[in-house]
């Protein structure tokens, strides 16, 4: 009984093949439990508690943090606005009252005609930087609620 060099290399191949079969259909791990998230939820330790989950809370916390002073920011820029346009406009106010109690009243003291009229042209002038000064607020209302920037800001009205 010889047996030829490729019938020992087919019972060879066939031996291997049975015997890593089982490995690789996972018959060894028939007896393996499976654990649900219940079953690691009772055995956790309290050292997992800096898992990727907390570092993500700090990461929302930087960027809820760096909102808030953005936010901040739009506010203060948005109050000093116009606050500005509106001290403008009454230091305007004032300007004019100033300047149309330099012209007479009938029967009072008499300006010349050249008084008269350089006072007329400043209180012109003035009511011109006043209507501009209004047309400025008013063009920055309008940015303000074309971003959506609530009244109260201008107002410097904060919740």
């Amino acid at each position: 009984m010889k047996i030829s060099a490729a019938s020992v290399f087919v019972l060879l191949l066939v031996f291997f093949v049975g015997l890593f079969s089982g490995f690789a259909s996972g018959e060894d791990k028939k007896g393996a439990p499976i654990y649900t998230n219940q079953d690691i939820e009772k055995y956790k330790k309290t050292s997992d508690a800096n898992t990727p989950i907390a570092k993500a809370d700090r990461t929302t916390d930087k960027k809820e943090k760096a909102q808030k002073i953005v936010e901040e920011r739009e506010k203060e820029y948005w109050c000093k606005s116009a606050t500005y346009h509106k001290r403008k406009i009454e230091k305007i106010k004032d300007d004019i009252a100033e300047t149309e109690k330099e012209i007479p009243v009938e029967n009072e003291r008499p300006l010349s005609s050249k008084n008269k009229k350089a006072v007329q042209k400043r209180l012109n002038a003035l009511n011109k930087n006043l209507k501009y000064a209004e047309k400025d607020l008013n063009g920055l209302e309008a940015e303000a609620h074309r971003k959506s920037i609530p009244p109260g800001w201008l107002r410097c009205q904060f919740e």
